[in-house]
């Protein structure tokens, strides 16, 4: 329900604009609690820029919108100015915005993302959403990042919950929860074109247009096509086209969203595979590969409400399927969740729920003969083909215990017909009012990460190389003597327990003056049953195998399998600041540190002086991460905003974890005369930076410049 406002101060200057019901229910009450007349004073002097700053709302926090300020958890909001004056071109790379987020970015349209934790392109404690509709991959107990995409002038805001949220959220909640929610179509309405070219043959077209159907019902559709080149060292062509639809109906007490679209993303790759069989000097071939990602969606949104209660139905389900080498295969999902949500009494509102998920997956077999088509890297599995079912249901009591103290305790109940396993994911939290300018929360929780497909069901290879150690000369030296082709196998594990985290936070958020904004949270969390190496052993050496047979070419063969044999503890603090000195200057800056601990026992790679392995990977992290975006109206109609983002230095006498830190800034000079003019934009991604790697072993980046122009034709 909508309502129109109009203000009027002493000197008579009038605004007026359009405030959702329970956003200004919240700020009137703000005016009428207000402790003192300095309060009323502050909140009366705030502009309406200002207020709407102090009243970022979020919906993924108890799965209703409120404001930050009501939000007993480390809760993060980045806006859709943040993302447009940042100067992205995914949004990936604008999670780097908030705090506790790293974003790794390892070819010119990939990343890998984690929150809190490890980051690896298989991270699997991070919920990642798009209006609600889960986007994690069951082929790579994880979510692929160059697949994640919409117009990103139709995303309204993106929503990072940080620490556990199982209790509202289930499965893969256990490090938070990324929400992208995008626009209603109402704010969508006209013509938006919008066109980019740049470096390293960077082109993009994107369309949408919003229609009125009637004074209830708006629609928008839009296409989005990108290419480029998918490394700066080559010419690897890469290839990103995406559309859909969305319709928004509403009335006084009944909403509803339709939504459906599709995606394709293609790149064109070096590759080489072996085969075994044949001599010496053929055993490699050299070619390209062409990986594709294709898929579709459609989702159902309803909401009803009535006097004492809210009602929510969400229905969606998608289509998925990729020839990516160590992901390749098919799965297809539909999920239903339903919720109500009841005013017991002026003090306590009780919220509950239940949902279903059901995927099948289709994977690769194994093939009959391995050794004559081995590629760089590759996965199979005995059982392909199956359906998983997840069951749960979850109830939370929220309570005014006084005027300025509220509990929430919650619980969430989850089956996972994959290991056929019951999880418990409960959380209370406790939020303190100290005064409308100043919160103290605190919180404890437990979730669990989703049964991995890959893990249980899914065997792994990689192709290296074996150095083979002697002493050449006589002089007792070790030294390479030969090398010959290596093969190491990871097999799955269906005896694993589910990983699981129970994390304490505490956090305070302070205002103490419209034009500033601290947020800060204490966090630990300690994680049981994580993924690790398990037992190791030779299966073949120089060609011979255990059972006898033969391997040409000398061939070695490692097997090992999945192990849950490791505990992590972390720690950390992090940190939001918005500040606007003057009303043309906003600074956003974030900052983390994060400590971590790794521990295990009865395997080769628990060596506390051991240099590789994933406890060392684990112990080995940057422990310093940096943001801050300047965003600085210079002029009428021109704009200058630079982001700065550094990641700490790794020092490990470990050659394989070693990382030198990394600085960069990134440019945007933005001119628009008039709102409904066409907004011409120059980017500068990385100014002045010589090719770099985010990471070891990954492909190296560079200054990528590129000029973007965009038109909103109402």
């Amino acid at each position: 329900m909508w309502i129109y406002v109009g203000m009027s101060s002493l000197d008579c200057f009038q605004i007026s604009t359009l405030f959702p019901v329970k956003r200004l229910a919240l700020f009137l009450s703000l005016i009428c609690t207000s402790a003192n007349g300095d309060e009323l004073d502050l909140l009366m002097a705030m502009s309406l820029e200002e207020l709407s700053n102090a009243d970022i709302s979020m919906t993924s926090a108890a799965k209703k919108e409120q404001s930050l300020s009501e939000i007993p958890a480390a809760a993060y909001v980045i806006t859709n100015e943040m993302i447009r004056r940042s100067g992205v071109r995914s949004v990936a790379e604008a999670l780097a915005l908030a705090p506790g987020v790293q974003v790794t970015r390892i070819s010119e349209f990939n990343w890998q993302v984690s929150l809190r934790g490890l980051n690896e392109v298989l991270f699997n404690k991070l919920l990642i959403m798009i209006d609600g509709r889960s986007v994690y991959s069951p082929l790579m107990s994880g979510s692929f990042w160059h697949t994640i995409d919409t117009l990103l002038e139709d995303i309204e805001r993106i929503e990072i919950i940080r620490g556990t949220a199982g209790t509202m959220w289930g499965g893969n909640a256990a490090n938070g929860v990324v929400n992208i929610i995008t626009k209603n179509s109402r704010d969508t309405q006209g013509h938006y074109a919008e066109v980019a070219y740049g470096e390293r043959s960077y082109q993009e077209l994107n369309y949408r247009y919003g229609a009125t159907i009637n004074d209830k019902l708006t629609a928008r559709a839009y296409v989005k096509g990108v290419t480029g080149d998918y490394y700066s060292i080559n010419d690897d062509l890469w290839r990103n086209l995406r559309g859909g639809i969305r319709a928004d109906y509403e009335d006084v007490n009944r909403q509803f969203t339709v939504q459906a679209g599709g995606y394709q993303t293609k790149s064109n790759h070096y590759w080489y595979y072996a085969d075994f069989y044949q001599d010496p000097a053929n055993v490699f071939t050299y070619t390209d590969i062409d990986i594709y990602s294709r898929g579709a969606y459609a989702s159902f949104d309803w909401y009803e409400q009535t006097e004492k209660t809210d009602y929510e139905l969400h229905l969606w389900l998608d289509a998925n399927s990729t020839n990516e080498p160590s992901a390749q295969g098919e799965f297809y999902t539909i999920d239903v969740d339903t919720l109500g949500r009841t005013q017991l009494t002026d003090r306590h509102e009780l919220t509950v729920g239940a949902g279903l998920r059901t995927i099948y997956r289709r994977f690769m077999d194994y093939p009959e003969e391995l050794l004559n088509h081995v590629e760089p890297w590759g996965r199979f599995s005995n059982d392909p083909r199956g359906t998983d079912v997840i069951l749960n249901t979850y109830a939370q009591l929220e309570s005014q215990l006084t005027e300025k103290l509220t509990s929430t305790i919650g619980a969430k109940f989850e089956y996972f017909s994959l290991n056929d396993s019951v999880e418990f994911q409960p959380q209370a939290r406790l939020l303190y009012t100290y005064s409308p300018r100043q919160q103290f929360w605190a919180g404890i929780g437990r979730a669990v990460v989703t049964p991995s497909f890959v893990d249980t069901k899914t065997d792994s290879y990689f192709l290296g190389n074996v150095e083979i150690l002697g002493d050449a000369d006589g002089d007792g030296d070790k030294e390479v003597v030969a090398i010959r082709p290596g093969i190491v196998i990871t097999k799955a594990n269906e005896e694993l327990k589910n990983e699981s985290v129970v994390t304490i936070d505490v956090g305070h958020r302070f205002a103490p003056t419209p034009s500033l904004n601290i947020d800060s949270t204490l966090f630990f969390s300690q994680y049981n049953n994580v993924r690790m190496e398990g037992n190791s052993a030779w299966e073949c050496t120089f060609g011979e195998c255990l059972d006898g047979s033969t391997i040409p070419n000398e061939v070695f063969i490692l097997l090992e399998n999945y192990s849950d044999n490791l505990d992590v503890e972390n720690y950390g603090f992090e940190t939001a600041i918005r500040w606007t000195p003057f009303e043309s200057l906003t600074l956003n800056t974030s900052y983390s540190y994060i400590q971590t601990e790794a521990t295990c026992s009865n395997h080769f790679s628990c060596d506390i002086d051991l240099t590789t392995g994933i406890k060392t990977k684990y112990n080995n992290q940057p422990s310093h991460f940096v943001s801050v975006q300047s965003l600085w109206d210079f002029a009428p109609g021109w704009q200058l905003d630079l982001w700065y983002k550094y990641k700490s230095a790794v020092d490990t006498p470990s050659p394989y974890y070693k990382e030198p830190s990394v600085s960069t800034v990134d440019l945007r000079l933005a001119w628009q005369h008039q709102p409904h003019w066409p907004r011409v934009e120059l980017v500068v991604d990385g100014f002045g930076e010589h090719a770099y790697s985010e990471l070891q072993g990954k492909a190296p980046i560079e200054e990528t410049i590129y000029f973007k122009a965009s038109w909103n034709i109402q």
